[in-house]
């Protein structure tokens, strides 16, 4: 048997999945909360007896590893204009798998050198102006940052035309410097991929280090990339195929966690309507948004605040104090399951950041009447044609209103100009290996895409 152990150093849960590569058969997957504080082998150990529990002893071929422990990869991201080259840097951030703990536009302030030095970033991600643009503010930028006394490492990829006068300031000031080439060489054009690549490169070489993840290495052949990064990794190997398989095709996955509800779509999003027009930067078609104020245990009271209630039938208004109590429950003990009459409300909860996370992950329409009639401006990705949307994270999967749950990610009548999907099919990754193939995917993606195909499109379905 080729047995490979599939590892994800979660913020909370350690995961673990088997897979026999040789049958493409998922051997059995466990979990057990992550030991970050102390040892991080204590929760790996936990979860690995939890396996062989299931699965008996294996002799495995290989162990690989992601990560999000320790809040994840965190990036700070400043740029010149909030709607286009800021907004390009938090999407190559977030593709690459990090946690965005803040962005900054325009000139860096005093106040925002303060904040950046209360609480450094793994990277800082300086970016602004196109090649041949303005270059004062990103020069402003850089000789700030330059001030800062503790150590930062700092990704610079903005205006290749003040690219050596800023790599030679952040030097002479002792910060770590990789230059790439600019996200936005011009105005309606992005360029990702190698400002992606130095990331995930500076997280499995350096920054896993600095997560205390050092003592894992002793039990895995390699911690490949972020926790996030695989995920989406995952997304884009299900949609697009292999070289000898065709994809299923455009797709969103909900990732429903207690801290955040994450978002990864594949989906190219712009057509070639007469009538409509597009706004800014056109957005990759490999995309994930993290909605950090959406997380179902963490998050709870910010959530309940966006539920809209209807009638005064509703548990939300009949028993506040009823609610209140459950709030503090789960302050307490976020992880806790809660039964019974309690579950309703955990239920409405995920409901919530699910419909929230996808709204602000879609694009939008506005309506514009002009000489020649009605037209439109969109602003984002239009997902109204995507088939197929999966579920995952803790929050949905152990919860049995599924359908009823992702079915908030749908077209709505009464937000007609969010492009949300308007007639999707719904399945779950019940046993979590999203993450698993993704990883699975740097060694053999034919094996990987199939077992998805198995395990998420036929078995997995939920209609």
């Amino acid at each position: 048997m080729n047995a490979y152990l599939l590892i994800d150093f979660g913020s909370t849960f350690t995961k673990v999945c088997a897979v026999d590569l040789d049958s493409e058969t998922i051997l059995g997957t466990a979990q057990a909360p992550t030991t970050i504080e102390s040892d991080i082998t204590f929760g790996l150990e936990k979860a690995f007896f939890a396996l062989e529990e299931l699965t008996g002893h294996i002799n495995y071929s290989k162990k690989l590893a992601c990560s999000s422990a320790a809040g994840g990869l965190t990036v700070m991201a400043s740029g010149l204009v909030e709607s286009l080259t800021l907004k390009a840097a938090q999407m190559v951030a977030l593709g690459a798998g990090a946690k965005i703990t803040k962005s900054f536009h325009h000139h860096l302030t005093k106040s925002d050198i303060e904040l950046i030095e209360q609480d450094i970033p793994d990277i800082f991600l300086l970016c602004g102006g196109t090649d041949g643009g303005n270059s004062d503010v990103i020069l402003h930028n850089a000789l700030a940052i330059a001030k800062i006394k503790s150590s930062l490492t700092v990704v610079f990829a903005g205006n290749r035309t003040i690219a050596d006068e800023v790599v030679s300031i952040l030097e002479n000031s002792g910060k770590d410097v990789f230059a790439c080439p600019n996200i936005m060489p011009s105005i309606d054009k992005l360029n990702i991929e190698p400002v992606n690549e130095v990331i995930r490169n500076l997280f499995i070489s350096r920054i896993t280090d600095a997560k205390g993840l050092k003592k894992a290495e002793k039990f895995v052949d390699g911690i490949l990339m972020p926790t996030p990064f695989a995920v989406l990794s995952a997304a884009h190997l299900l949609a697009d195929g292999t070289d000898t398989q065709s994809g299923i095709g455009e797709l969103i996955i909900i990732d429903s966690g207690g801290a955040t509800t994450d978002v990864h779509s594949v989906c190219d999003g712009y057509g070639s309507c007469d009538d409509v027009a597009f706004s800014r930067i056109a957005e990759p078609r490999v995309k994930r948004t993290v909605e950090g104020d959406m997380g179902v245990r963490h998050n709870a009271k910010s959530i309940l605040d966006t539920i809209k209630i209807n009638g005064e039938d509703s548990i939300f208004t009949r028993e506040k104090d009823y609610i209140n109590s459950l709030l503090k429950e789960i302050k307490n003990q976020p992880s806790i399951l809660f039964k019974g009459k309690a579950k309703a409300f955990d239920t409405e909860l995920c409901k919530a950041a699910v419909n929230t996370a996808v709204k602000r992950h879609c694009g939008t329409l506005e309506r514009h009447y002009t000489p020649r009639g009605l037209r439109y401006l969109q602003y984002g990705k239009n997902f109204s044609e995507v088939k197929t949307i999966i579920g995952t994270g803790g929050p949905l999967l152990y919860d049995q209103n599924h359908s009823e749950i992702l079915k908030e990610s749908f077209y709505k009548l009464d937000e007609p100009d969010v492009l949300r999907p308007k007639d999707p099919n719904i399945y779950l990754d019940k046993k979590y290996i999203l993450y698993a193939m993704g990883l699975l995917s740097t060694v053999n993606a034919e094996k990987a895409f199939r077992i998805l195909k198995k395990e998420l499109i036929e078995a997995g379905a939920v209609k």
